[in-house]
């Protein structure tokens, strides 16, 4: 077979497979939520029920201009009451199931107590604190008023879910954790959060390249990047690296692929920095290579080292013979 450089590294990556993406999906620890939750809004103090009943009594049985002016008082503090207390209901459902969710994803797996089968959602056994937590969550994000504050519950009610999940994912809980992904984005984008939208997705797309299913990895990382591109760094890096990996002798796909690692940006997580730099030096090394034989020497690896100055010596042979 002719082995043409420049493509040194195509024969490495089929030799070898390269930087493994189940190596560098291995590891479940990973990127931190991109959006803070929004602190809870304070609730009012209730106003005295007792003193409005009274001056509206009095003021049933007294026609003077004072007496009318203070029965409307009375109504308009009553109605400020029944706001008020109604208010308090959904803020104080949607604040226990935040104090549940954060319980739920602090806990370790021995500490998670009683499991639930979620029949609504996933399919799947989770924690009941955690299904309880879900549950409180939407209830109070949708009983939620005015609209904007609705809209800024339910985008914190979809970064709880990314959370859920993450603790889920990270324990290979893998139907339960992608349904609450898929969830989070979903919710995430109807509240015009695409940030998180998208980074739900990558995030699932990461651990579905653990969970070895990479043909729905690359769907799914490509929605991500259709959500948003510039804030998400991880599915660009991801896709690229699939792509890599499944180039094969493609030339043209494997430079496609070698470009999109290269223009990433810096990873949500130390850990996933540390192997984007690795892949980067990695390519860096197989595009050096193809200029001199003597660049073959620039890494420690003695199987690239062999495989690098077998393909130089295999062009060089391959030209005498055409010469």
């Amino acid at each position: 077979m002719t082995i043409f450089l420049p493509r040194l590294q195509v024969l490495c990556l089929l030799l070898l497979g390269g930087l493994s993406v189940g190596a560098l999906a291995g590891s479940s620890g990973g990127a931190s939520a991109l959006t803070s939750a929004p602190a809870a809004a304070a609730v009012p103090p209730d106003l005295p029920p007792a003193r409005s009943h009274a001056v509206a009594s009095a003021a049933a049985t007294d026609t003077s201009p004072k007496a009318v002016r203070s029965a409307g008082d009375a109504r308009s503090a009553g109605e400020a009451t029944d706001s008020i207390e109604e208010q308090s209901s959904w803020e104080s459902v949607f604040a226990r199931g935040l104090r549940l969710s954060k319980l739920a994803v602090e806990a370790s797996e021995t500490e998670a107590g009683s499991w639930s089968y979620d029949r609504e959602g996933s399919m799947a056994a989770v924690p009941r604190r955690l299904l309880q937590a879900e549950l409180l969550l939407r209830q109070g994000a949708a009983e939620a008023t005015p609209e904007k504050k609705r809209t800024e519950k339910r985008a914190e009610e979809a970064l709880r879910l990314y959370n859920h999940a993450k603790w889920l994912a990270e324990r290979n809980l893998a139907r339960a954790a992608e349904w609450r992904y898929r969830e989070a984005s979903r919710i995430a984008k109807e509240a015009k959060r695409s940030v998180l939208a998208a980074h739900s997705l990558s995030r699932l797309g990461y651990f579905l390249m653990h969970w070895r299913r990479f043909d729905e990895a690359r769907e799914v990382l490509l929605m991500s990047e259709k959500l948003n591109t510039k804030a998400n760094p991880l599915a660009p890096f991801l896709y690229g690296l699939l792509e890599r990996q499944t180039a094969g002798a493609d030339v043209q796909r494997l430079l496609a692929a070698e470009e999109r690692i290269l223009q990433s940006k810096k990873q949500p997580s130390e850990e996933l920095e540390v192997q984007r730099e690795a892949v980067v030096s990695d390519i860096n090394y197989w595009r050096a290579a193809e200029v001199s034989p003597w660049r073959c020497l620039d890494t420690g690896n003695m199987a690239h080292i062999l495989i690098c100055l077998s393909s130089h010596a295999a062009r060089a042979l391959q030209q005498t013979f055409v010469d």
